[in-house]
């Protein structure tokens, strides 16, 4: 009779988190749909260089940059999972502000 218990619990808590999941594929999604909130991820993920490597001579500063690009892995995962388009987008937009602010400091040092 235990077991039988152990097993509905078991379910009913992988039910739980299988919901909690696809909650958070729901906001991730929603922060996504908003330019705002892929400029603002797109920050994040620069600011923890998940694109550039976490060497350092020092093993305590390549162990904090490792830990910080593990949690830019993670949005990326979550990206990848919930809206993979979005990353695309995400990357063509800050390319596009990049070569923008490029272009403006420019034209101001040539006046």
């Amino acid at each position: 009779m235990s077991h039988d218990f152990e097993g509905r619990g078991r379910r009913r808590a992988q039910e739980a988190e299988k919901r909690r999941l696809e909650q958070v594929r729901a906001d991730a999604r929603a922060v996504l749909n908003t330019e705002p909130g892929r400029r603002l991820l797109w920050e994040f993920l620069q600011s923890v260089n998940v694109d550039g490597s976490p060497f350092n001579t020092n093993a305590m500063a390549q162990s904090h940059a490792t830990g910080l690009q593990d949690a830019g892995r993670w949005w990326l995962n979550l990206i990848r999972d919930a809206c993979p388009e979005k990353e695309a987008q995400m990357r063509a937009e800050a390319i596009r502000a990049a070569k923008e602010r490029r272009n403006n400091r420019e034209v101001h040092t040539d006046d």
